[in-house]
């Protein structure tokens, strides 16, 4: 897990919090976006993520396990963040579809709360390339 990262989304929890009362997100790839978008850096250096620049690496096929590999802004990115995120086939055993309940319209008070947590969840799973190898 990654503090500073943590620390910038529970900063910035009225914004995510803002995003997820519009609209549910579509797949889980947006809710990595909305978290990139709310923690990247401001400026150059250390978490400066590219939302444009997520890359999503799926080997499952009715469940599974998502990869989702960030880039850093800028010509020719060095750094790169992943987040690991499992799903499933049915609202029984996918976070985000049994949060959704299959309805389209505005979430609730209580979906927005469930959508904030598999946030903080991404949050906590972002690890940096090369940095996690002992």
């Amino acid at each position: 897990m990654i503090q500073e990262f943590v620390d910038r989304f529970m900063a910035k929890k009225p914004e995510m919090e803002a995003v997820f009362s519009e609209g549910h997100p579509k797949d889980y790839k947006a809710v990595v976006k909305a978290v990139v978008q709310t923690i990247a850096g401001d400026g150059y250096g250390y978490g400066h993520m590219d939302a444009e620049r997520i890359h999503q690496i799926d080997d499952g096929d009715y469940q599974g396990t998502l990869v989702y590999v960030i880039a850093e802004e800028g010509y020719q990115p060095s750094d790169y963040w992943y987040v690991k995120v499992g799903y499933g086939s049915c609202s029984g055993c996918d976070t985000l579809e049994a949060i959704r309940c299959y309805e389209d319209g505005k979430p609730s008070e209580g979906q927005v709360k469930q959508y904030m947590t598999l946030a903080l969840h991404v949050v906590q799973g972002l690890k940096k390339m090369g940095e996690d190898i002992a």
